[in-house]
């Protein structure tokens, strides 16, 4: 399928404007440019109002977000004071220190200890109470029955014996496999001298705990996520994604001081646009009612002012019916002024006219004189015809071929168009050059060298001969009792190459100078009437050819002197032929 030519659409595109009202253009293209307007100003007046929310929702949910994490670290300070309640027990803290194997009773004692604290709080799942001297676990874990106790030697090889004993405040935090557990919670006992680890408290935190994180939130589109020192996810509100992306959410964190918890918002901007909707469609009816007004109030204005070229269009189709009747044309001054200059054109063109109408008869009268003048020449070819023929009658055949000669040359003139091909300039420059020997004799010697293929090409009418001519008349000097010329021909790729050299006197350098500056010129020389046929020859083909023609020429005085006039013609095509034909002059041939 073939594109659409754009110039096509362009001219269509013109010849549908030229068919529209001045009106109805400027109404056209007011309405756009206020439509275009609105269109900036609510997106602007968008943007900015959806940048300021986004600010003031990032601003308020930061300040909720810190209130959230204070509220958090509160807590977490209960649950620390919690975990080292055995410390204050002076018999259960006596216990945890004993390096020895502790007694049934003992372990029965410490049971009970446990199973008092874990029933004291509701938001435990668990709790555990690990002795790693006595390689023993007492406790409950989530969802068993009763409190036991175990054996357990690899208490020391443990994560969570490993994070107390690297965190300098013994506790750590870590993320729960089971869904109803917030997340694990663990703070280890030392002893005060050496500071190392006795015991370990571990416990699972219910998820109930996190109403701290969940209440007060700023939109119910709003995700809170808290994330344990590690950088594990303890706690989201909703699903959280797992790339967030800057465009689709307003992304908040607050940082704990003690425990290393953080908190993340994640405000979807949906959420934000979506309450902006109502807020866009109030400045959008205001802009359309402003739109409307507009576009009615501009389309009365310039019908009011439009009102005048209108009038003044009718005037001049009433002046091309031949029935216009002067109309004032008011509204403004420069439709009055318009209106006056109006009749003045139309008394000046009727003027015009008149004078055109003598004009026309006087060409008329000058076209009838230049075709009784065109009447001699004709006499003169008819007759040179006739006196060959009585000279070849009285047995005298080189006055013939001369008078021949002369009459082909006059009739190729007064008839030939002005582009011939070079097969008949050929003809006519022999004929020239036949009559110049008769008068030369041997002084004069021609040759030539012309490409077959080059003579169906076409070229400026008395072009060659007039190269040859020019060679003639000022080849022969003071000291020169001969003169040879060669005319070469030659076809090349894109141009017709025709050179004639000639082995005379030669141009003098500020002469040559000169002679390639007349060729510049707008007008032929009038200063001087040598190589005038040159100058004609080169104006001749700029008219017809413009750009794509060229003549040059090239001479030496004194020893080996010489003159070299080349003509390179591009290929002639339809352009070329048809520009041609504008400076073409037709001759009708005129029969005896």
């Amino acid at each position: 399928m073939k594109a659409k030519n754009p110039g096509k659409i362009r001219t269509a595109v013109s010849r549908q404007m030229n068919r529209s009202p001045l009106w109805l253009e400027f109404t056209v293209l007011l309405s756009v440019l206020l439509i275009l307007l609105t269109l900036i100003l609510s997106t602007v007046i968008y943007i900015r109002e959806r940048n300021q929310t986004i600010r003031w929702r990032n601003e308020e949910s930061g300040r909720i977000l810190r209130l959230k994490m204070n509220n958090m670290e509160a807590y977490m300070n209960e649950l620390s004071s919690f975990a080292i309640l055995p410390v204050y027990d002076p018999e259960l803290y006596s216990y945890l220190m004993a390096s020895s194997p502790l007694p049934a009773n003992t372990i029965e004692t410490i049971r009970s200890s446990v199973r008092s604290s874990f029933y004291s709080r509701s938001d435990l799942l668990s709790y555990r109470l690990y002795l790693p001297a006595q390689d023993l676990v007492v406790g409950k874990a989530w969802k068993q029955e009763g409190f036991r106790s175990y054996a357990d030697d690899a208490i020391e090889d443990s994560r969570i014996y490993r994070l107390c004993s690297e965190n300098p405040y013994g506790f750590a935090i870590l993320p729960s496999e089971h869904e109803d557990v917030l997340f694990d919670f663990a703070h280890s006992i030392i002893r005060v001298n050496d500071r190392s680890i006795i015991a370990l408290t571990e416990f699972e935190v219910s998820k109930s705990a996190a109403s701290i994180l969940t209440s007060q939130n700023i939109s119910p589109g709003e995700i809170i996520c808290l994330y344990d020192p590690q950088g594990d996810l303890l706690f989201s509100s909703a699903e959280a994604p797992e790339e967030i992306d800057g465009s689709e959410y307003i992304r908040t964190e607050a940082d704990g001081q003690t425990f290393g918890l953080k908190l993340v918002s994640l405000l979807p901007i949906s959420e934000i646009t979506s309450q902006l909707q109502k807020t866009l469609r109030f400045v959008m009816i205001i802009c359309l009612t402003f739109l409307i007004i507009s576009i009615g109030t501009s389309y009365a204005l310039i019908r009011y002012l439009s009102a005048p070229l209108t009038t003044l269009s009718e005037m001049q189709e009433q002046y091309g019916k031949g029935t216009l009747k002067e109309v004032e044309l008011g509204r403004s001054l420069e439709s009055a002024e318009l209106g006056r200059s109006f009749h003045r054109m139309t008394k000046q063109i009727d003027e015009l006219v008149e004078k055109n109408y003598a004009a026309e008869l006087n060409e008329k009268t000058a076209r009838l004189s230049a075709l009784e003048a065109q009447l001699n020449p004709h006499f003169l070819y008819n007759t040179l015809q006739a006196i060959g023929s009585e000279a070849l009658l009285n047995d005298q055949p080189g006055i013939y071929k001369m008078l021949t000669s002369l009459a082909s040359n006059l009739r190729y003139s007064i008839k030939s168009a002005n582009i011939v091909p070079l097969k008949d300039e050929l003809q006519y420059t022999d004929n020239y050059i036949l009559l110049q020997q008769v008068r030369l004799g041997d002084k004069l010697k021609v040759t030539r060298s012309v490409e077959e293929a080059a003579l169906s090409m076409n070229v400026p009418k008395i072009s060659l001969q007039s190269l040859v001519e020019n060679s003639i008349l000022h080849g022969f000097g003071d000291d020169r009792s001969e003169l040879s010329v060669s005319i070469t021909v030659s076809l090349r790729e894109t141009s017709l190459m025709i050179s004639v050299r000639d082995n005379g006197t030669g141009i003098p350098e500020d002469k040559l100078k000169q002679l390639r500056l007349s060729f510049h010129r707008q007008t032929l020389s009038d200063s001087s009437r040598q190589h005038i046929g040159l100058e004609n020859l080169y104006h001749r083909i700029r008219l017809i050819y413009r750009e794509g023609a060229a003549l040059t020429i090239d001479s030496k005085t004194g020893e080996e002197s010489y003159t070299e006039v080349s003509l390179m013609l591009p290929h002639a095509d339809r352009v070329t032929q048809a520009r041609a034909a504008a400076f073409t002059y037709e001759k009708e041939e005129q029969d005896a």
